[in-house]
């Protein structure tokens, strides 16, 4: 519902004070600092009207207004102001992608950083390796007689090894060769794209080397299926929430941190919320989690050619500094995927 001139700008105006302050409004204070050209006692029956209708409520009597969820929810949708960022900002965020770091994990935790050092609220980024991670490099050496090395580089930068037990009769050329021929036939495809057709022809190439075929394209495909199935989360900030007076109860304190311990709520909360390829705003109660109805996110969910990055999550109270939020997750997703595909 569309409301009427006259109370969305008071309904405007209480958001932004309430955002900046955290103390419920009152009509004297509008009408002191926001130069709407109308009485006070007119901004009393304007926001008694909006209490009425839900987008304020009165914390106790006597007391100002504060915004409710549905007052929040209607400032992102129609009132939200368009906040560029100053220059500061933009390099702090250049910079953070700026460092020569070859794994995902890493960016991710640079990115997370960034966000929170901004917002001053919690960042979470839910695995973006996970659909298109793929092997970049295998290498098989010797260590002694009877043990060699397996070595494993992603295009994201993951490195495993595994010690593999070795036939005595094994040459250094053996391993070149295998090592060819296993980078001949898996490298650049993902766990998905490994097809038997795939495996068959490695096997035909292989055969003189049978003593050991099985046991390499085990650990290879355990591996690549580990990095699918093991969907990483980073934070950062987490301890900044106790910074808002919102929080000092410590028992919401100590919901909101065992919340961050279960990934796999994580994982769902933020799946749940996001939409593809677009930033959503989530508000208090709209969020299908109890432990999280006291909190507002913005998600981001990127993606590069139809292929899942991640996503990006910022947490924190419903008061949040939505405008600036947005715009701080939309330069840093720009430079992720930017970043990103210059690895893929």
């Amino acid at each position: 519902m569309m409301l009427e001139e006259r109370k969305i700008k008071i309904l405007a105006a209480i958001i932004d004070e309430y955002i900046a302050t955290a103390e419920p409004v009152s009509s004297r204070t509008i009408a002191r600092k926001y130069n709407l050209g109308i009485s006070p006692a007119t901004i009393r029956n304007e926001m008694a009207d909006l209490e009425e209708s839900g987008y304020l409520f009165q914390p106790h009597t006597s007391a100002g207004r504060i915004p409710s969820h549905k007052g929040y929810r209607y400032y992102v949708d129609f009132l939200l102001p368009s906040k560029k960022l100053n220059e500061i900002d933009q390099t702090l965020i250049r910079r953070a992608f700026e460092k020569r770091v070859n794994e995902l994990e890493e960016i991710a935790k640079q990115a997370a950083r960034v966000i929170s050092r901004l917002t001053s609220y919690t960042a979470i980024i839910m695995g973006p390796q996970l659909e298109t991670s793929h092997l970049k490099h295998i290498q098989i050496t010797r260590i002694d007689e009877t043990k060699g090395l397996l070595l494993m580089v992603t295009n994201y930068g993951n490195v495993s090894h595994h010690i593999i037990d070795i036939p005595q009769n094994f040459s250094d050329s053996d391993f070149v060769r295998i090592s060819n021929i296993l980078n001949a036939n898996l490298t650049g495809k993902t766990f998905s794209e490994i097809t038997n057709e795939i495996m068959d022809a490695v096997k035909t190439e292989m055969i003189e080397y049978d003593e050991i075929l099985n046991l390499l394209l085990e650990i290879l495909l355990d591996n690549l299926g580990d990095i699918q199935e093991n969907t990483q989360v980073v934070s950062a900030g987490s301890s900044k929430m106790l910074e808002y007076p919102e929080f000092q109860d410590v028992e919401k304190v100590k919901s909101f941190l065992s919340l961050l311990e279960h990934r796999e709520l994580i994982i769902k909360a933020l799946k749940d919320l996001s939409k593809p390829n677009a930033i959503t705003v989530t508000i208090g109660n709209e969020n299908t989690l109890t432990e999280l109805q006291d909190f507002s996110i913005v998600t981001a969910n990127v993606s590069i050619d139809k292929k899942n990055l991640g996503i990006f999550g910022i947490m924190g109270p419903t008061r949040m500094e939505y405008s600036r939020v947005i715009s701080i997750l939309e330069q840093v997703t720009e430079y992720l995927i930017k970043t990103v595909s210059d690895m893929l």
